[in-house]
């Protein structure tokens, strides 16, 4: 009898645990969100190329992350109404403002040309993405999401960042 009540306290223990850690992900994809929606907010891009009054925010369509940019869709962030693309593999990213690059999307050949280019997009990559360029960095440190900033590769893509979000920013090149 003892063993079928530390078997069952096991499993529940386990299933809280599971539960927790999924509940954790969620909020952390939550939180690459609103880190990424506020980095918008804080740049400035020079005059748009093809569409004026969006904002298009491109992210693999298989990522947690992108369920939670899409919350925030039609928003409006420095006068342009927030918009999220997926982007395949062979999709174009020469219409993003915002190239959001996980673990999935780095090896894509749209989002090889577009870190090639100069346009000026804005290039976030996530925690679990590859080394490779970025303007920002998404960084677990312990428990806590910060992140890096290239000002170099900003420069390069005409974009101008906020000192409020560059004094944030855990490392600055």
């Amino acid at each position: 009898m003892k063993k079928i009540r530390y078997a069952t306290a096991a499993l529940l223990a386990l299933a809280c645990y599971a539960r927790d850690t999924v509940h954790a992900q969620v909020d952390f994809f939550s939180l690459e969100a609103a880190y990424i929606y506020n980095f918008t907010a804080f740049t400035d891009w020079p005059a748009p190329r093809l569409h004026p009054s969006q904002l298009y925010v491109c992210v693999s369509p298989g990522h947690e992350l992108a369920s939670m940019l899409a919350k925030l869709e039609g928003r409006t962030v420095a006068s342009r109404s927030w918009h999220v693309r997926p982007l395949s593999d062979n999709g174009d990213a020469s219409v993003c403002d915002v190239l959001v690059i996980d673990a999935a999307t780095a090896a894509s050949t749209s989002v090889k040309a577009a870190l090639a280019s100069d346009w000026p997009l804005l290039i976030v990559r996530t925690a679990d993405a590859a080394e490779g360029p970025y303007v920002i960095l998404l960084v677990l440190q312990g428990d806590q999401l910060r992140f890096d900033i290239d000002h170099s590769e900003a420069n390069r893509r005409h974009l101008g960042l906020s000192s409020k979000l560059l004094r944030l920013a855990r490392k600055l090149t």
